[in-house]
């Protein structure tokens, strides 16, 4: 309890439901894949052959919407849109995976993110529960 706080008051979102550490790690690691994604695929566009840029645009996209799809994770937001996305985006990286040994690891990386995503479902719908004002946050928990 802080000074700012008395006794009785309500707790905030984050005070009632604090990240669980795996949670931060799974939006960190598609914050920081998203942005060096896009900063190689930036760089690297001049050296690409002609009509490519169809391919370049594709990566760019899927590159923001990763960052993007992190900040929800880290908000807590739209699980079954994160674990879809990261799902989609761990299986292309996977299937490149045998060019590339950093599609290896961007796929084992989402893998890991995807599991994280299901273990931690429980916290996502407490959050959207308390979110939407339901006062029994036990029947959302399976």
């Amino acid at each position: 309890m802080t000074a700012d706080r008395k006794r009785g008051d309500e707790l905030s979102l984050n005070e009632r439901f604090p990240r669980p550490a795996a949670v931060e790690l799974a939006a960190a690691i598609l914050i920081v894949g998203g942005v060096l994604g896009l900063m190689g695929a930036v760089a690297g566009a001049g050296s690409l052959p002609p009509g490519t840029e169809l391919l370049v645009a594709a990566t760019i996209a899927l590159d923001i919407a990763s960052i993007a799809v992190g900040v929800l994770i880290r908000m807590g937001r739209l699980w079954l849109v994160d674990v879809n996305y990261v799902a989609v985006v761990g299986f292309l990286d996977l299937t490149a995976a045998a060019s590339s040994p950093l599609a290896l690891i961007l796929g084992l990386a989402d893998a890991a993110v995807v599991v994280i995503l299901i273990l931690y479902r429980p916290w996502f719908q407490s959050r959207a529960a308390w979110g939407k004002g339901s006062d029994d946050l036990e029947s959302d928990r399976p």
